[in-house]
């Protein structure tokens, strides 16, 4: 088969040690990430990263807007400059495409062609989209249907993708394999198939165009739908984005035809895949090792309070400084993951007014939030303030 093989199995049936150490060190070290916070806290982080998500995801393509303008964005507040504009619709598109894959993984099944193909139709189908279905190729103008697969032939690079027409009997293939792996399998090993998988569609190329997008979402709900404990806290777009030749280098060398008969069993080569898969590992270990460090508890309860002082002696330019108390009232979220409003005076030691003052303007500022008017408030990160407490997780912006 076209894309086989589907794991790193060698001629005798096992994987190299080395990668099974390397994936349960990845199931482990990203179990730890999460440990000690409350599920709000945990939650307001995951919603900040999935901006940040969206803005790596689309710098791997080169057309990425910052996560500050992304959240303009989603509250409509959009650019006056076309290009920009058009940019921040595109972010919009992935964050909305991503809540759904993340609803849709937990609880079905995501290898599955109907499912990749909604994702694609999502993304290309959401406001602002229709821009970006306009394509040329080999100076003729497509327009591509979301959700459709190709009928024609492409090629991407030296990439020759397989024929159009053999795309639906890949897929057969592709989810009967990955199917049973994912069915009774340890997490070591489904999350090699979750990469390799990624992989194999990249290689298949079924859309003609956002075929980079589609799959690294996929791999997103591949994550998801195995439980890869705190993952969200960490996301693997943000380590690939970080070199975008070394990732398409490795996917290219996973392209290679099989070299011999050494070379595993499948048309593609084993040596190939085992090298993606090594370095798509470290590229996790790392973003986990990353988001580790960034959310101790104790560092993070001091980077806050540094924030809180910066802002309110005027250090961040063109920024409204934090009101007084609010770092006893951040301290608290931080620790107890929510409040009642009505323990607001006692949790900063001040009046009502003084409080409910405090409450209002920090849900203005866009620091914290609740469900409704009368529901516990919680922490909110916005991109601003994360990227001032985790330093390199979002790039400073420039006007």
């Amino acid at each position: 088969m076209l894309i086989s093989p589907i794991m790193p199995y060698d001629l005798k049936g096992q994987i190299k040690p080395e990668l099974l150490e390397l994936a349960e060190k990845v199931c482990i070290e990203s179990a730890k990430i999460a440990s000690g916070y409350n599920q709000h806290v945990v939650s307001a982080f995951r919603n900040v990263l999935r901006i940040t998500n969206s803005y790596y995801s689309n710098r791997i393509e080169a057309e990425s807007t910052h996560p500050i303008d992304i959240e303009k964005a989603m509250l409509k507040q959009f650019s006056d400059d076309s290009k920009e504009k058009a940019l921040q619709e595109l972010s919009v598109a992935h964050i909305t495409t991503q809540e759904f894959v993340e609803s849709y993984s937990m609880e079905r099944s995501v290898i599955d062609r109907n499912f990749i193909k909604d994702i694609h139709r999502l993304f290309y189908s959401s406001e602002g989209m229709g821009k970006f279905t306009k394509l040329e190729q080999e100076n003729e103008l497509i327009e591509m249907i979301p959700g459709e697969f190709r009928n024609r032939d492409v090629q991407v690079g030296n990439h020759i993708a397989p024929d159009s027409d053999l795309i639906d009997t890949v897929f057969n293939y592709y989810e009967k394999a990955y199917s049973s792996v994912f069915s009774s399998s340890t997490k070591a090993i489904k999350l090699l198939a979750a990469l390799s998988s990624h992989h194999r569609l990249v290689y298949l190329h079924p859309f003609l165009d956002g075929n980079g997008r589609v799959s690294r979402l996929h791999l997103d709900a591949m994550f998801w739908n195995m439980k890869l404990e705190g993952y969200g806290l960490w996301n693997i777009s943000r380590g690939l984005a970080r070199d975008v030749k070394e990732y398409q280098t490795y996917l290219s060398y996973a392209d290679m035809k099989q070299q011999g008969a050494t070379d595993g069993r499948g048309e593609l080569s084993l040596r190939g895949l085992e090298g993606y898969l090594k370095y798509m590992l470290g590229v996790a270990l790392d973003q986990i090792e990353f988001m580790g460090h960034g959310l101790r508890l104790d560092q993070l309860n001091e980077k806050i309070r540094k924030f809180v002082r910066f802002s309110q002696e005027g250090m961040f330019y063109n920024r409204e400084a934090l009101p007084k108390y609010s770092e006893q009232l951040f301290s608290h979220l931080l620790l107890n993951g929510e409040l009642e409003r009505k323990y607001v005076p006692s949790a900063i030691g001040k009046s009502v007014s003084t409080a409910t003052k405090l409450v209002s303007t920090l849900t203005k500022m866009g620091y914290i939030e609740s469900k409704h008017s009368k529901a516990p408030l919680r922490l909110k990160v916005n991109s601003f303030f994360a990227s001032q407490i985790i330093p390199e997780l979002i790039p400073e912006k420039v006007d």
